[in-house]
This record gives C-alpha cells, sequence and structure tokens, in this order.
C-alpha cells in the first residue's frame, strides 16, 4: 500500500503537507490539498486509523472488563455498553477475566500504555488499593457500589435483598439460606452484608450449611440443590443472586419431590426470561440502561470533565409462584 513519502511525490508537495491534509488541518492551500487528494485515490490510499487516532491522542476504543461474557447479567451489560458505543461510533475492546486478578491486570495495562481511552469494569476481585492506582491512570468507571475514589454506576442492591427478605418474612419464613456468586466482588459484599445484617436484626435463623458461594449456572444450582437434600434441617426459603442458578435449585428439588415453594421458596435476581418462564420469584434489574449509563460517564472523563456522582439505579421486587 502507498505510503506518505509516495503521496507527496506523486502530488509533488511536501511530506508535511500530505500529513496536514490527513489530519485535516488548516493553512493547505487548495491547490495543494487537491494535488494530495488526487494522488491518493491515483495510488488507492487508506490512511491508518489506528495511527490517526494515535496522532490526536485518543484511540476510539473503550475497555470493558468482565468475568465472564456467557452470564446473563453480564452479557446483557455489554449489550447495553454496545448500543450507547454504536451511537457515539466508538469501539468497545472486550476482556474476560473470570474472576482472576492477574488477567484483571491485562486491562489495566491496556489503560496504562493508552491502548485504550478509558475502561468500563463490569466488576472486580482486585483490592481497592490496585483500583485507585488504575484510576490514576486514565478514566475507569466500575458498573458496582465501591469504596473507592471511583466514577460508579450502580443498581441499589440493598433495596434488593431487603425487599426479597421483607416479602419471605411476610409470607411467614423464618429460616434461610443464601447462594451467591461471586463473594468478593462489590456486588457480593453488598448483598451478604444486607443479608447479615437483615437476619440478625430479625431473629431469624440461619446456618453455614444454607451459605453457597462461587454459582453462576444452572448446572450450579442443579448442585446446590443436592447438597441441600443431603441435610436433616434445611431452610425453608433460598435467597439466589442469579436467575439461571435459582433455576437449576428449582429444577432440581422438583426431580426429588421438593415441592415449590411449600417445602422450600426460591428467589432469584436479574429477571431473565428464564424467570418469566417458569414463575420466579426475583429482583428485576435495569442492567442495558446501566451499561448505557456507564459509556457516558466514561465520556465525560475521557472528555476532562469532573466525576459524576450517580445515584444506584432503583431495582423491583417481582413476586411470582416461587415464594
Amino acid at each position: 500500500m502507498a505510503n506518505i513519502t509516495e503521496i507527496a511525490k506523486t502530488a509533488g508537495v511536501s511530506r508535511s503537507t500530505v500529513s496536514r491534509v490527513l489530519n485535516n488541518q488548516p493553512y493547505v492551500i487548495a491547490e495543494k490539498r487537491e494535488a494530495v487528494l488526487r494522488a491518493m485515490k491515483l495510488l488507492d490510499y487508506r490512511p491508518n486509523q489506528n495511527a490517526v487516532h494515535l496522532s490526536r491522542g485518543k484511540t476510539n476504543v473503550i475497555g470493558v472488563m468482565v468475568p465472564q461474557i456467557n452470564h446473563p447479567f453480564f452479557s446483557q451489560l455489554i449489550e447495553g455498553i454496545g448500543i450507547a458505543c454504536a451511537e457515539q461510533n466508538i469501539s468497545m475492546l472486550i476482556h474476560q477475566t473470570f474472576n482472576d486478578r492477574q488477567q484483571e491486570q491485562l486491562s489495566f495495562t491496556q489503560l496504562r500504555h493508552k491502548q485504550i481511552d478509558g475502561l468500563i469494569i463490569g466488576s472486580s476481585v482486585s483490592p481497592p488499593e490496585v483500583l485507585e492506582r488504575v484510576r490514576r491512570d486514565g478514566p475507569v468507571v466500575i458498573c458496582e457500589q465501591r469504596e473507592e475514589s471511583l466514577a460508579q454506576v450502580a443498581v441499589d442492591h440493598q433495596s434488593g435483598v431487603l425487599a426479597v427478605l421483607s416479602h419471605l418474612v411476610e409470607k411467614g419464613h423464618s429460616s434461610l439460606g443464601l447462594c451467591l456468586g461471586n463473594p468478593a466482588s462489590g456486588v457480593g459484599l453488598i448483598r451478604r452484608h444486607t443479608f447479615k445484617a437483615f437476619v440478625q436484626e430479625h431473629g431469624l435463623l440461619v446456618s453455614p450449611d444454607w451459605y453457597f458461594e462461587e454459582n453462576y449456572s444452572f448446572a450450579d444450582g442443579q448442585k446446590v440443590m443436592n447438597q441441600l437434600l443431603t441435610l436433616t434441617d434445611r431452610p425453608t426459603a433460598m435467597i439466589v443472586g442469579n436467575d439461571y442458578v435459582a433455576a437449576g435449585i428449582i429444577h432440581q428439588a422438583k426431580q426429588e419431590g421438593v415441592k415449590i415453594p411449600d417445602m422450600l421458596a426460591v428467589t432469584g435476581f436479574d429477571n431473565q426470561a428464564i424467570a418469566e418462564a417458569i414463575g420466579m420469584t426475583t429482583v428485576a434489574q435495569p442492567i442495558e440502561r446501566l451499561g448505557k449509563e456507564a459509556v457516558q460517564v466514561l465520556n465525560q472523563l475521557i472528555r476532562g470533565k469532573e466525576m459524576p456522582v450517580s445515584q444506584p439505579m432503583p431495582l423491583e421486587l417481582i413476586v411470582r409462584g416461587t415464594t
């Protein structure tokens, strides 16, 4: 492919003139600009967009870091981010970390080396001091509530968990189990602490045998139910942080003759299509909206504006037949 030197030679101008034309800069005589454009067409020249963006101090690419792409929450989050990026003509580079701190470092390094203009963190297992260092390397937005000085967009997980707990108490349940995904994430910490504070305040019965973590799939839910079936004493209700895990618990319970909700009430989180399909009580989250807002906030930071204050988005309890 032709280069700037060949264009300059063909057009009979200097390399600096070609560069000014390529970057759409002023102070180029119309005659010379036309000569450069004719030479580019003659030589079938196509500018390297990466080089153009870098010359302007931007890549026009943002990084998106998520634990799992196929997780229902994060796939919807990415969809919202993608819609906003398409509207603003921005590309996104998705990195799947599997909740591995070394994998997260790869996204952080891209930001440090200016390979991306900014970074959206769907969820992170890195400690506060690491995320604080990352923030100094470039614009960062995290999609969960954190105590660090990061720009955040988040949903009000505390209110969602409290709504589920209050509903179960109203239904007469006094022994509760909890099933989480990543307990070390901002979301996991909020859900666990909210659950613990509520059961202590209301004198509800809990047990270490009724607590489960690192569960993300339908198959994980089946395993959780199988573990519950080995217990002499079981909770009357399970609060689950993921609709697909909750669906696995419900499916396996029915396979083993455990009646839902008479013998075990089950609640999910996210209000995925599977929750509506099987009539599951769950909490609806505005996940796509969360992704769109993350892009808006990140763009403000990239443009040098002050960190916006974002209030957690409200959630809605959807009561169906599993409670």
